[in-house]
């Protein structure tokens, strides 16, 4: 089944492997990297396949769990087992076990997590609910493999329903960023949306606002890579969202005025590029919303954060797709659903939105090594 689609992805898409990884040894299968795809509610019961591609025989291993949150971590997918109700590590060979160090408390109600650019470290908050409901969020960092763990951060008790969300680390990985999060905001939205975001310094433990957002008044999409902080906010006539952004090195804020899109109502998803050049964001328009004629139409802004200009990347689009990583040294989008399966690549040349796999694509893993995370 994956056979043509994981060559397509590898010869066309993710030439990451020739790039960043030395040939590996033919004669050992584990030291093969290894595609990962995702098939959602594939039953009745509602269980996810995950479906490991060998990258270069094309052998498949399939897992059937109950998961959230599936993230590639080094050589495994890190995710939350719904029915465990444990954090878990998959691994290419279908090996299946417990994280070693993140896992939740019994009054934990929620673990989320955000790794760095080069997988060395990890922040993962266990969000805890007590008798009467007050959240506290405990915000932990390690090395990816468990190393020098320190809590950094706890918020709460909050009655208001907040929480802390980790968003990602600083460049020089002395920051953590957050938001100050309404609980189960992301679970109502098409689109990933934040509050009020702020950083935690990792050695101090200090908290500061982001850049503007002592101001802001928008719950609306956010997005921090490559020395940028990139929010879309609603302009001064509240009928259009500008796009603020903020050199973090430089410590400029410039503000590119809001494309003219009639009742699209809700910004998010936000993704740079790891250079620092691009910034893609969709602006979604919901009618009907809550009846079985809800309709979706989706639209990606394309943002030059070089000119500091934008425009649209796409013409509206039915299928609710979610843009997960750049490509192709950063000239093409790789996007997901979370309502149907499927891979889709936009080409930042023409703007067409193309089918490249039959389900969602994960990311690719490193060589098997199960002790690179179970030695924490």
């Amino acid at each position: 089944m994956y056979r043509i689609v994981f060559l397509l992805l590898i010869l066309c898409t993710f030439s990451v492997h020739a790039q960043d990884d030395p040939t590996p040894p033919q004669d050992d299968i584990r030291n093969h990297p290894t595609d990962v795809f995702l098939e959602r509610s594939v039953d009745a019961t509602g269980i996810d396949r995950l479906t490991f591609v060998d990258s270069l025989t094309g052998a498949e291993t399939i897992l059937e769990v109950y998961g959230q949150r599936y993230t590639p971590i080094a050589s495994a997918i890190l995710f939350f087992d719904q029915a465990r109700g444990r954090v878990m590590l998959a691994y290419a060979d279908g090996t299946l076990v417990e994280h070693p160090f993140i896992q939740p408390n019994i009054e934990t109600r929620r673990v989320d997590w955000v790794i760095n650019a080069d997988e060395s470290m990890i922040a993962w908050t266990l969000t805890n609910a007590d008798s009467t409901g007050q959240l506290t969020t405990v915000t932990i960092v390690a090395g990816i493999d468990g190393s020098n763990a320190r809590q950094v951060f706890v918020d709460g008790p909050n009655t208001d329903g907040i929480r802390a969300l980790p968003l990602a680390f600083s460049q020089d990985n002395s920051t953590l960023y957050m938001d100050n999060h309404f609980d189960g905001l992301n679970d109502r939205m098409p689109i990933t949306q934040y509050v009020r975001l702020f950083s935690v310094d990792l050695e101090s433990g200090e908290t500061a606002l982001m850049p503007g957002e002592d101001t802001q008044a928008c719950i609306c999409g956010a997005g921090v890579n490559g020395g940028f902080f990139v929010r879309p906010v609603l302009n001064s006539t509240n009928d259009a969202f500008d796009v603020v952004v903020h050199d973090l090195n430089a410590n400029i804020r410039y503000v590119i005025d809001a494309i003219a899109l009639r009742d699209y109502i809700h910004v998010g998803d936000v993704l740079i590029s790891p250079d620092g050049r691009y910034a893609v964001y969709a602006l979604v328009q919901i009618n009907f919303f809550g009846t079985s004629q809800q309709s979706t139409r989706t639209v990606f802004a394309l943002v030059d954060l070089t000119t500091m200009s934008q425009t649209t990347l796409t013409q509206p689009i039915t299928t609710l797709v979610r843009p997960v990583r750049w490509s192709e040294d950063n000239s093409a989008i790789i996007f997901t659903s979370p309502n149907q399966d499927g891979t889709w690549k936009i080409q930042l040349s023409d703007g067409r939105l193309d089918r490249i796999a039959e389900a969602a694509y994960l990311g690719t893993l490193r060589a098997l090594n199960t002790e690179v995370l179970a030695s924490g």
